[in-house]
């Protein structure tokens, strides 16, 4: 039966962006021999500037709050431009990209998925209830639902279980649950 642990955002570490330029709320981290796999975290972004440089992952942000940004990528393959206007919009990029972010009203918050670009795969979704949540990979790392707002999700076994705003519900093997109220982000990550 699958098990479902829910991390409130207190929990969350606090930690120093790698360029200095502000903190990140890491709400998952995981390290194995060759380094990093991947992390999760949340984070305010409060002026326009270029993001850290995160050379050998792929990155995926979600906008969680705020009136939108737009990222140019630049690489040596050309330039990328992702607008994110609205809430649970996504943009997709390798970490390795020069990219700067122009904010377009004042400040956002935003998810932020980071994935080891050669052995590490991350499947990020928005989520709206009414909706069906499966995870059923051998391959899963990682499986979780981050609240964007107060959610509830039904439990196969008909548990329900309530989700905090900013809280990332992880489930523990494969799992078949049901959005009932609110939205988010799925975030499945596999080998």
């Amino acid at each position: 039966m699958p098990k479902l642990t829910i991390i409130e955002q207190a929990q969350y570490q606090r930690m120093p962006w790698k360029n200095g330029l502000g903190e990140t709320l890491e709400i998952q981290r995981h390290e194995d021999e060759s380094g990093l796999r991947f992390r999760i975290s949340q984070a305010s972004v409060v002026e326009d500037g270029v993001f850290s440089d995160f050379s050998g992952l792929n990155r995926t942000l979600v906008l969680l709050s705020g009136e939108g940004m737009t990222l140019e990528h630049k690489s040596e393959t050309g330039c990328q431009i992702n607008k994110l206007d609205s809430p649970l919009d996504i943009a997709r990029f390798s970490g390795g990209d020069t990219t700067y972010a122009t904010l377009k009203n004042g400040k956002i918050e935003d998810l932020n998925i980071m994935v080891r670009d050669d052995d590490t795969q991350a499947r990020v979704q928005a989520c709206t209830a009414p909706c069906s949540i499966i995870f059923a990979d051998t391959d899963t790392l990682f499986c979780g639902f981050y609240a964007s707002e107060g959610s509830v999700i039904e439990m196969e076994n008909a548990n329900t279980a309530a989700i905090k705003a900013h809280s990332m519900a992880v489930f523990s093997q494969n799992a078949k649950t049901t959005l009932t109220q609110g939205r988010g982000v799925l975030v499945c990550i596999r080998a």
